[in-house]
């Protein structure tokens, strides 16, 4: 699995030498001898900043006791101004980082000192985030459009407000905590709209580039197809693996709650489209379910095209060219590991009310990657919610008539090409062929700046290469540069790759007053793709997952892992050839949507939408146009739907369901992934007790243990088996219950880590491969199969268990997945009892061992939550595990059961009322303030997020008046 590595410790010390330079007096009301200012909605609020701007109309703005800025101005260009204005005083380090990783500048603050930002640099430049965003820009400054005319006004006013505060700070007007060392105000580049738009952009691929997924997918693939697969006799161990391959690649998911049950419009046109679109005028394509014999003939008759034999040093080069090099600050945020979860509950489950629930997982650095505001120009505008520090507007949030949320989707929105490169045959360089002809390679150069915090040390200049009808391709990097292309090579296609108007559709969203609104809005963010969940206040939910999502030639669609192990699939490299290239876009009608369901309620959590792979065959839907149905295949495994939908039900079974509801279902810890493979492990340690009926390595291994060892066994089976399923910490005034569960859940994850590293690690081994490199949504696929459904793997001759479990490098007889958990619990025993401290299982707290901290984008200690001084030193104990609803993934791939980089980035509840505005509650792990002076530094986490707790939102003028602490006037 990708993960994140610290910087070195020398750049926080070489960073830390730059902080005291920016002491500066606190911030205070101008006391300029000017008239008082104007009065305002917040007047009975101190006020605390009378700011000089360039407004055309006082704009008046008021800090909510949560720490949340209220802004309300005549103009989008003044409303901009002052977003940008407060969010910079708040958030300016944070948002300069990210703008450099989107961009490709880090190594402009960094380089100097770390040679991993310039890696990243190199990897972002290829992705050309910055030319799309200045090709947007003009775009938008171009048009006459109004509402194109408005998001100018605001992006532009944006950068306006963030500079005046840069120029502030220049001037020594206002301070930086000297903890912030990222931030040098003399060499800080003026903010600018298209900055902006970089943020936007970074945002959409970090949640729908699936690329480096699909390459690792294809790597290990064909890893177990040459090693496995296409063994002989004369090796034996690799020779009873034949059909592996088609077991390590199962897309089955073991929760299995779709959204939606099937693709829409596919039976009976309803007239939905995903983007709220009119029904295409001219004849709807035919569209059917295959039959069984006619799908067979249909995969021969396009077998003839095989995947493209990629050399695996190659793909291996790629993986590793996309691997993090960086803290988990920016790049954590990026596929395999984002999420969320967000539901809707329809008036009839909900006593005539509409229901809105989501939380984003992302990274959880200090300060938090969402940033909440409320916005309002009277009569245009009046919307809150949370956005990326760096973007104006509201993302995710309500507008007092409508309210929306997200997650990823995962649809398939980028392939991988394997392209065979030789020297053109006429007019030199080097070509690829494309449908028969020569094409060659475009090539671009790009200037990289290296130095510590803007003060640029060297420059250098690397050029990318560019198949044009394709996409990029992917360099190689050692010892952080490019080095020459000396042979073939993979190119990206990706729908990231052209310009678009994500910032057009939040502005629109922002104003929407009903779910269609909504989808009409949403026409715009064609870039990658998400869940969106919206409710209105006329009682509608709906859910639209709107994308383009490329249509493929039928050949890339005849991979099955039975009948065609060697056809394409759009989730394996390519061949370049022509053969299975994009041929348009998938219909509005067909992109997965709803509204108004007939079951009541409509739930995401990056799973499978539509149930397309819940047969273990993703290619085998319905039919139009010659292709199935395809939208992606790299989802959650379904763990989080499913318990959310569970719940759902649950709830509606004692009432109409509430809010609190809601809020319970976000706080829920069980244990997903206990919940589907606990009694099979504890059916295999029942052996332990009595072998009576086990397989034929059991008792050998069983006499082979110490007394003691079978002891610990027995206690453990004895602790699995009562086991509730819930995680929590054990800690502080838990009772007897909640302490055998905590013992339980740290024997059970540590368990899990040594049984994939016991049965799988030898297979990836043999394919050079690290067993963790495959994601947890995948690994616990393959668990469900060989513990719950071994009779669907590849069998061992001798235990009748997948083969999978044996260890291949033991000449003896076969070993079973039984006696694999058997040796897993053991190890796991043997590691607490050094984790924990102690050898007594009844004294073991999960809560010790999983623990969260906030770290900055920088490593910087005295920026850490909790800090390494404070009581609570060494992280906040936390419930949950991977995979819960409350998503808290500690990560199997290592015995560090510390939360990694994900989690709930923000929780948001929404409740509409025909006649009300809409009633709002959110939680936030951190503090708005990005300053340990401020009271609203760390609170939000320490009091709401932390506590499991929801807030109030304040959105009315007398309701932000009564939680205000104090008021700012923007003036000339």
């Amino acid at each position: 699995m990708l993960r994140s590595s610290l910087l070195p410790l020398a750049l926080a010390a070489a960073l830390g030498a730059c902080g005291d330079d920016l002491r500066a007096r606190p911030d205070a009301p101008t006391g300029d001898g000017r008239p008082p200012p104007p009065s305002g909605p917040f007047d009975t609020l101190p006020l605390t900043k009378d700011l000089v701007a360039p407004v055309g109309m006082p704009v008046h703005a008021a800090r909510d006791r949560y720490g949340v800025m209220h802004i309300q101005a005549a103009t989008v260009r003044d409303l901009g101004y002052a977003q940008g204005y407060v969010m910079a005083h708040d958030r300016l380090a944070q948002m300069d980082i990210l703008r450099r990783f989107g961009d490709g500048t880090l190594a402009e603050l960094f380089g100097g000192v770390n040679q991993g930002s310039i890696e990243t640099d190199l990897q972002m430049r290829m992705h050309r985030m910055k030319p799309l965003a200045e090709q947007t820009w003009a775009t938008l400054q171009a048009s006459t459009d109004p509402d194109d005319v408005q998001v100018v006004a605001l992006l532009t006013g944006f950068a306006d407000g963030v500079n005046a505060v840069a120029k502030e700070l220049q001037e020594g007007k206002l301070v930086l905590d000297p903890a912030i060392t990222t931030l040098a105000p003399l060499t800080f580049r003026p903010w600018s709209p298209i900055d902006s738009l970089v943020l936007g952009r970074f945002q959409a691929l970090s949640l729908s580039f699936t690329a480096p997924l699909e390459i690792l997918l294809t790597r290990i693939y064909q890893g177990a197809r040459q090693r496995f697969d296409q063994a002989t006799a004369a090796d034996p161990a690799a020779f009873a693996r034949r059909g592996v391959s088609a077991d390590l690649m199962t897309v089955t998911p073991p929760g299995q709650a779709p959204t939606i049950d099937g693709f829409p419009n596919v039976d009976v046109d309803t007239g939905t489209r995903s983007d709220a679109g009119r029904p295409i005028s001219t004849v709807r394509a035919a569209a059917s379910a295959p039959r069984p014999k006619a799908a067979r003939a249909a995969r021969a008759r396009r077998s003839a095209v095989k995947q493209p034999t990629t050399s695996l040093e190659l793909l291996s080069n790629a993986v590793e060219f996309f691997a993090p090099r960086l803290p988990q600050g920016p790049q954590a945020f990026m596929v395999p590991h984002a999420g969320s979860n967000d539901w809707v509950v329809g008036p009839a489950m909900a006593g005539g009310k509409a229901l809105l629930a989501g939380d984003q997982h992302l990274s959880l650095p200090n300060p938090s990657i969402f940033y909440p505001v409320h916005l309002t120009v009277p009569g245009e505008l009046d919307v809150f919610g949370q956005t990326f520090p760096g973007i104006p507007g509201v993302i995710l949030g309500a507008n007092g008539k409508a309210a929306w949320s997200s997650t990823v989707v995962f649809h398939d929105v980028n392939d991988v090409y394997d392209e065979h490169i030789h020297a053109c045959a006429v007019g030199g360089g080097d070509c690829v062929t494309h449908n028969g002809a020569e094409v060659p390679l475009e090539t671009r150069t790009e200037t990289f700046k290296i130095g510590v915090l803007g003060s640029i040390l060297r420059e250098m200049q690397v050029t990318y290469e560019v198949v044009p009808h394709h996409g990029p391709l992917i360099p190689k990097i050692e010892n952080g540069m490019v080095v020459p292309r000396t042979g073939d090579a993979l190119s990206i296609r990706y729908t990231g790759y052209d310009p678009t108007f994500e910032i057009r559709a939040l502005w629109r969203l922002g104003r929407a007053k009903t779910v269609d609104d909504g989808f009409a809005a949403l026409r715009d963010f064609s870039y990658g793709g998400q869940n969106w969940v919206l409710i209105d206040d006329q009682g509608d939910i709906g859910w639209t997952s709107n994308a383009k999502v490329p249509l493929r030639a039928p050949a890339a669609y005849t991979w099955n892992p039975a009948t065609n192990p060697d056809g394409l699939a759009p989730w394996f490299v390519l061949p370049a050839d022509g053969s299975a290239d994009w041929q348009g876009y998938l219909s509005s009608r067909y992109v997965p949507h709803a509204i108004n369901p007939a079951q009541g309620f409509l739930a995401t959590a990056n799973s499978d939408p539509v149930g397309a792979t819940f047969d273990g065959d993703p290619l085998n839907g319905p039919v139009v146009d010659g292709r199935p149905l395809y939208v992606g295949v790299t989802y959650a495994a379904g763990l989080r739907s499913e318990r959310i939908v569970d719940r759902i039900r649950d709830a509606a079974t004692r009432g109409p369901v509430t809010l609190e509801d809601l809020a319970a279902i976000q706080h829920d810890s069980r244990s997903n992934a206990g919940f589907h493979l606990r009694d099979a492990v504890v059916a295999a340690l029942a052996y332990v007790g009595d072998s009576t009926g086990a397989p034929p390595d059991v008792a050998g291994y069983l006499n082979s243990l110490t007394t003691e060892e079978r002891a610990r066994l027995i206690d453990a089976h004895a602790r699995l088996a009562a086991w509730t399923l819930e995680t929590p910490t054990g800690l502080g005034a838990a009772t007897p219950a909640q302490q055998a569960d905590s013992s339980a859940t740290a024997i059970w994850n540590v368990t899990m880590h040594y049984f994939f590293e016991k049965t799988l690690g030898d297979e990836f081994a043999a394919m050079t491969q690290n067993v963790f490199s495959l994601d947890e949504n995948f690994l616990v696929r393959l668990a469900q199969r060989m513990l719950v459904q071994p009779s669907t793997m590849v069998p061992s001759a001798t235990s009748g268990q997948p083969i999978l479990c044996d260890d291949m490098n033991d000449a003896g007889a076969d070993q079973s997945c039984t006696r694999k958990v058997m040796e897993a619990t053991l190890a796991a025993l043997t590691q607490l009892d050094t984790l924990m401290g102690s050898t007594d299982p009844a004294s073991w707290r999960w809560g010790k061992l999983h623990t969260l901290t906030l770290k900055p984008l920088a490593p910087e200690p005295r920026l850490e939550l909790p800090a390494p001084d404070s009581a609570q030193a060494g992280g906040y104990p936390k419930p949950g595990d991977e995979f819960a609803v409350n998503r808290a993934d500690c990560g199997w791939e290592d015995l560090d059961f510390s939360q990694d980089a994900d989690g709930p980035a923000q929780r948001f509840l929404a409740e509409a009322e025909p006649g009300k505005p809409i009633r709002m509650r959110f939680q936030h792990p951190g503090g708005v303030v990005f300053d340990r002076s401020s009271k609203h530094y760390k609170d939000l986490l320490e009091n709401t997020y932390l506590a499991q707790t929801h807030v109030d939102v304040p959105f009315s003028i007398p309701e932000i008046v009564a939680a205000g602490e104090e008021r700012w006037v923007f003036r000339q």
